[in-house]
């Protein structure tokens, strides 16, 4: 299926590696979850069978590190949330495809500001998986390094 969206990369890694974090999510329906995936930025990396020779698992990547596998299975709707950075996506413009499109019927919130200085847009598919794109607020740069400075802890570029 082809999709209006524009991909963070346009050149998705599509090696094979070690993944230091990933996502599963269960879905009733895997064409249709892959499809609705591949609307919002991901690329089919791998489609893997089962024994019985049906899909098993869809290994979705949107950008390195942004790994998300679909398999099979009963959701639990609104249990899992997961977020992805987005830099460089117009998300008001993914929010608009996504409400005026083929996926019209896709839970899409935002993009909103929030207090942390970025903007996110939360989107919820079929099953009730939740993705958070969210991106810095660039025109808020300073305000936010203020506000970091503010922080407690033990991090790199705490002043």
């Amino acid at each position: 299926m082809s999709h209006p969206i524009e991909r963070v990369d346009p050149a998705i890694d599509r090696t094979i590696y070690v993944m230091p974090m990933f996502a599963s999510f269960q879905v009733r329906d895997i064409a249709a979850a892959t499809d609705w995936y591949e609307a919002i930025g991901f690329l089919a990396l791998a489609t893997i069978p089962g024994p019985d020779g049906t899909t098993a698992v869809v290994h979705l990547r949107r950008s390195k590190y942004q790994d998300l596998l679909l398999v099979p299975g009963e959701p639990a709707p609104g249990t899992t949330t997961v977020s992805f950075a987005a830099a460089g996506t117009d998300l008001t413009a993914l929010a608009a495809t996504l409400r005026a499109g083929a996926f019209a019927d896709a839970g899409v919130d935002g993009p909103a500001d929030t207090p942390w200085y970025t903007v996110d847009l939360t989107l919820t598919d079929a099953d009730g998986n939740r993705i958070v794109f969210t991106a810095a607020r660039e025109a808020e740069l300073d305000e936010a390094k203020q506000w970091a400075e503010t922080f407690d802890g033990d991090w790199i570029g705490k002043n």
